[in-house]
């Protein structure tokens, strides 16, 4: 008895690096793979999303700064055409 698994797959057959173990372990353990993933992508998810909000605040605050200085040019331009008259 050389061998407890009688058949073998061509990945198993081959030795690799961290690579090859990694996909050995994800096809043997597919749900464990999964949480570990998912636990280890969750900060940049947080960070992504904390992001995000940020770059939507400061979009939000430079269209309302562009709408008050047109606001200001459209009230100026009233005024001089008023003085004009």
């Amino acid at each position: 008895m050389e061998n407890e698994n009688p058949i073998k797959t061509p990945v198993e057959e081959t030795e690799g690096g961290w690579l090859h173990q990694l996909v050995v372990y994800a096809a043997r353990n597919p749900w464990e793979f999964c949480w570990y993933l998912l636990l280890a992508l969750s900060p940049l998810f947080c960070i992504s999303a904390v992001l995000s909000w940020k770059l939507a605040k400061a979009l939000e605050a430079q269209e309302k700064e562009k709408n008050r200085k047109d606001k200001k040019k459209a009230n100026m331009m009233k005024v001089k055409r008023g003085k004009a008259n």
